[in-house]
């Protein structure tokens, strides 16, 4: 359905002296501190890639859209960084970030900060705590995992949700109003839940997310813009923890990805189905890749397609595309690149067209994008840029 061509990498111009050395993010990135979905688009129509580093967040910037021009790696220090961080775009164009810090005096020595990028290229907001809501009391033994990374899931309301889990404890959630009002932390049950949630906003604002536990999933979600969340049921399904991702493949609907333990392969699923479709799991291949993919819709070939980027087996990106929420008709995958840090990123950029963003086994950023001149699905030559 769609053609994919093999790039080959060159180089590109950096705008900026780097500001950590770039072993150290390709060290952060395969020691799996890569978060999902860190290659966004900017309201003024600028890409924006975010890393980590022991020392705090790492960006890259583009000069102008479209760009193979950067600006960084930046850094911007957190006290106490615990590594791994979350991220989420709301409407209005605010990149959120979540992560962890280590404090004494905190439960278990973690609180959870939150901070956001208002516009483009510009300095972020300090980092806000927001508490921990895991005491140790309540499951902080040595043979429990240790709490899922925090998310913060902003509806359509102009409000922002930060969602944590804990295992032997549940999913708990804090809410701050669009009027600024921080509710006290919301506990929704679910004890048996392992690692993050896998959140979705639709278009219409409304903010849903996936619990995982071992064996399957629970699922949560607000019946409108700015409502509470509810508990909406449950999946059985074989997982392989930490690869869930999800994006918006209907109106008001949204399709999840995880990898089955067997093979690592991907598989898709959706909680909320039009009327007469089967719910079911769908297979959609990509045996023996790592982690969360990468999810995009574009017109390829005039059809409306969904574009899926993993690591595969060899390390290396691989996409994939198929006609969106036509599971049954296959995605084959293709290599794009040659290997990468952690995982690579996808996004369009200001023209629509898919670009896909890996860190290189030197910790340097390297874009490639569609060849809109090309009805499939083909790349230019990778560009090193940061």
């Amino acid at each position: 359905m769609a053609r994919r061509e093999r790039a080959e990498t060159g180089r590109g111009v950096t705008s900026a002296t780097p500001a950590v050395p770039g072993s150290e993010i390709a060290a952060a990135a395969d020691g799996g501190l890569a978060a999902r979905g860190w290659l966004r688009l900017g309201r003024d129509g600028r890409l924006t890639a975010y890393a980590s580093c022991s020392e705090g967040l790492v960006r890259w910037t583009e000069s102008v859209p479209g760009s193979d021009v950067w600006q960084g790696p930046d850094l911007f220090p957190v006290e106490g960084w615990a590594g791994r961080f979350t991220l989420a775009q709301d409407s209005g164009g605010f990149v959120w970030f979540a992560g962890t810090r280590h404090r004494d005096g905190a439960p278990g020595g973690r609180e959870f900060v939150i901070a956001a990028q208002y516009q483009t290229g510009r300095p972020l907001s300090d980092w806000r705590a927001v508490g921990n809501p895991f005491p140790e009391s309540e499951g902080e033994a040595e043979s429990q995992p240790p709490p899922g990374d925090p998310m913060v899931v902003p509806d359509g309301s102009g409000s922002l949700h930060v969602v944590a889990t804990r295992f032997g404890v549940g999913v708990r959630g804090r809410t701050r109003h669009a009027d600024g009002k921080w509710d006290d932390w919301a506990d929704y049950q679910g004890k048996w839940v392992r690692g993050s949630v896998a959140p979705l906003v639709t278009a219409q604002g409304r903010a849903e997310f996936l619990a995982p536990f071992r064996g399957g999933a629970a699922y949560w979600g607000q019946d409108g813009p700015g409502s509470g969340f509810r508990w909406l049921g449950r999946m059985e399904a074989d997982v392989v923890e930490g690869t869930y991702s999800a994006y918006e493949t209907g109106p008001g609907r949204g399709t999840y990805f995880w990898r089955h333990p067997a093979d690592g392969s991907v598989v898709a699923y959706r909680p909320l189905v039009p009327a007469g479709a089967p719910r079911a799991l769908m297979p959609l291949g990509g045996a023996g890749g790592a982690g969360p993919v990468g999810v995009v819709r574009a017109r390829i070939n005039g059809y409306d397609c969904t574009v899926l980027l993993q690591r595969g087996a060899g390390g290396c990106p691989e996409i994939a595309a198929y006609p969106t929420e036509g599971e049954q008709y296959g995605a084959w995958w293709a290599p794009v690149g040659e290997r990468c840090a952690g995982l690579p990123a996808i996004a369009l950029d200001a023209r629509g067209a898919v670009t896909i963003a890996m860190i290189d086994t030197d910790g340097g950023l390297c874009v490639a994008r569609q060849d809109l001149m090309d009805a499939g699905l083909a790349f230019g030559s990778w560009c090193r840029v940061g």
